[in-house]
């Protein structure tokens, strides 16, 4: 198989994964960045709209406590309170440096930098960048910033991952396939840092764009790192449900609204009374998820949304996402929108210290696919922040590590994972079967969007960990033709098996809590425990292992 060498080796060019590369190439290093879509145009980051922080701009009264007391409140007890402190006392000078790499920020009527309120923040401290397009923004400002470290920054587009490779208890790289030539490589590396983004795939209706079939959470758990308290699913509350073509498309100002049931009672004064809509996400979720179930729902699964009282102020700061809605015919001026809860981020991930290590030497992860510093509910517009910070640490901490590390070792066929292996002969050859590759997609989609959605019961997690274990064998019922370049086939297979693996380990987490807390809610255990306690998942002899601890512990 082709080889290639480099210092460090980044799967995923989000806002996470090119952040890492650019700090990372910044101390002299050697950096491959790979995406299985094109580089810095795939990342699910492109629609952020607004993104917390602090800095000059500040309310008076905002400080690095606030901010953190906010995020563990948020948490519902699992948020990790060393990652919350590196996050609110790194970012204003991530936020220096982009504004130093040429980002500008969104200004007000004083020229100033605008800051906004976000649902779960007890101040303002919400920043733009491009009227609301702050994610595209950032990634242009990444994309600049990489191009003036060419020599030390490379990329690679259209090139999926099929999972990493380790020599001993160490990653050394990955096994990967070039979409657009149809052949295999290993790329060896110093370090390895994850940033593939987030698993909203799995599920029928998201936020999230195609790519998101949790990809890393499966290269992770096969590498041997332990996922922690996958189980914490969020769903943005305030999605559009229709019409299909933006259809999980997220509705920012839902804290401007109000919502009504089919019977045009506004539910919220019986859920929340005190906060009404401008509530954490998960609790709103859970009672809009509730209405549609106690059949108080709209045609499609979901509630109506009104904005009328509060319309110049969404079209101020919301400008974009107002006009998104009014050219796919959603008239908010006279009318109402019809929205419910997508699946939106996954607070769980691969388990990471503060510099971003996992438990695997030579392993780091950083945004989404990392997991425990939103604990059970991420706080709005953290993602990007998560991103700028952590993204950073990844970057110079296996920057730092590779220059610790003498690769010695040699890769051979046998140095391959039995999943990278039956993935590789599969794909390197036309085969005939009954079940289209999409169709192991759907099915997953199918079971987790019936049994693992909002609502959750103890018997819908085991029939949806019973119909998982029947997909197996779907993967090996695959027709696929290998004849042709840049193969959809090829895609689907690969992430299919990837959406698998990563299936099983969130319906896994999910029967091991006895309780609901945060995004997790189970009908037959609606009240939180006394205790407070992770999951985590690993993976032995290729099966998924869970098991809990309380926090503070592994």
């Amino acid at each position: 198989m082709n080889e290639i060498k480099t210092d460090i080796l980044i799967i995923g060019s989000g806002a996470a994964g090119l952040t890492a590369g650019v700090y990372a190439a910044q101390l002299h290093k050697k950096v491959l960045v790979i995406d299985k879509g094109a580089v810095g145009k795939s990342g699910s980051t492109v629609g952020a709209v607004q993104m917390a922080g602090l800095g000059e701009w500040s309310n008076p009264l905002d400080d690095e406590r606030a901010y953190m007391r906010d995020i563990e409140n948020s948490g519902r007890g699992l948020s990790d309170p060393a990652l919350a402190k590196t996050l609110v006392n790194d970012i204003s000078k991530r936020i220096e440096d982009l504004t130093s790499w040429g980002l500008k920020l969104d200004r007000d009527k004083s020229d100033q930098a605008a800051v906004y309120p976000t649902a779960g923040h007890s101040l303002p401290r919400s920043i733009s960048a491009r009227k609301g397009k702050t994610g595209l923004g950032i990634l242009q400002t990444l994309i600049r910033k990489a191009k003036t470290l060419s020599e030390n920054l490379h990329t690679w587009s259209d090139v999926i991952t099929l999972d990493l490779v380790k020599s001993s208890t160490r990653v050394i790289g990955a096994v990967v396939f070039d979409l657009k030539k149809n052949k295999p490589y290993v790329i060896k590396a110093k370090a390895v840092i994850l940033a593939t983004g987030g698993i909203g795939q799995l599920y029928p209706t998201t936020s999230n764009p195609v790519q998101s079939t949790g990809d890393g959470y499966s290269l992770g758990l096969g590498a041997g790192a332990s996922l922690i308290d996958m189980e914490q699913v969020q769903f943005y509350p305030v999605s559009l449900v229709t019409p299909r073509s933006v259809a999980g498309l997220c509705i920012s100002f839902y804290h401007y609204s109000n919502l009504y049931n089919t019977f045009g009672e506004r539910f919220m004064e019986t859920y929340e009374p005190e906060t009404l809509e401008n509530t954490t996400r998960d609790k709103l979720s859970i009672a809009i998820a509730s209405e549609v179930v106690a059949g108080r729902g709209s045609d499609h699964g979901g509630v109506w949304l009104d904005i009328s009282s509060q319309l110049e102020k969404v079209k101020k700061e919301f400008l974009h996402e107002f006009n998104i809605c009014m050219d796919r015919g959603i008239d908010l001026t006279h009318g109402y929108a019809e929205v419910g809860p997508a699946a939106h981020f996954m607070m769980g991930g691969v388990h990471i210290d503060v510099n971003t290590a996992s438990s695997v030497p030579g392993l780091y992860v950083a945004g989404e696919t990392a997991g425990g510093l939103h604990g059970g509910n991420r706080l709005g517009n953290n993602a990007l922040t998560e991103c700028l910070v952590f993204g950073a640490k990844a970057g110079i901490n296996a920057a730092w590590e590779s220059n610790n590390y003498e690769d010695q070792s040699t890769v051979t066929a046998e140095a391959l994972s039995p999943f990278a292996t039956k993935l590789l002969d599969t794909m390197s050859r036309s085969v005939s079967g009954s079940v289209k590759s999409y169709q192991i997609k759907q099915r997953i989609q199918e079971i987790l969007g019936t049994h693992v959605a909002v609502l959750r019961t103890d018997e819908g997690l085991k029939q949806a960990a019973k119909q998982l274990e029947a997909v197996d064998d779907l993967l090996d019922q695959v027709e696929m033709s290998t004849e042709v370049n840049y193969s959809r086939e090829l895609i689907d297979y690969v992430e299919g098996a990837h959406m698998l693996r990563t299936a099983k380990a969130i319906v896994g987490a999910a029967l091991h809590r006895k309780e609901s807390r945060g995004a997790h809610f189970n009908s037959d255990h609606p009240s939180p425990a006394s205790n407070i306690y992770h999951t985590f998942v690993t993976k032995e002899n290729e099966q998924v292992v869970i098991h809990t601890s309380p926090k503070g512990e592994k």
